[in-house]
């Protein structure tokens, strides 16, 4: 005969076996939010420090035509930039569609299909 003790403590782990991909879930949202956010935190500096030289170029460079020119330069500059953050936007975007396909495949598919054969055995 089994003690309380015991039967608590399988109880205990089932629980936490249960309620292991909702943590890993968890961990992986988290994850994904911090990295979108650093992201976007990185594209609005962008915009900022593009919005200031802008704004300063009138007052440094005095003669039209070389103004012009800076704002050509400035704005070449910027769109290559913001080429980059796009790359690492979809970059980004293929890593956590991975990561979530596989997250799903260990934490759902898997036990479904484990708990299927075992109900199975169990009515045959």
């Amino acid at each position: 005969m089994t003690s309380f003790a015991e039967n608590f403590e399988k109880i205990s782990d089932l629980q936490k076996q249960g309620l292991e991909p909702f943590r890993n879930f968890t961990v992986f949202a988290v994850d994904a939010f911090e990295k979108v956010a650093r992201q976007n935190y990185a594209f609005a500096g962008d915009l900022l420090e593009f919005a200031v030289a802008q704004a300063k170029l009138p007052v440094d460079v005095v003669e039209p035509k070389a103004l012009f020119e800076a704002q050509i330069a400035s704005n070449k500059a910027f769109a290559e930039l913001l080429t980059d953050r796009t790359n690492q936007y979809v970059e980004l975007g293929k890593s956590l569609k991975d990561t979530s396909a596989t997250l799903f495949e260990k934490d759902i598919v898997e036990p479904a299909k484990q708990a299927a054969e075992a109900a199975a055995k169990k009515a045959a």
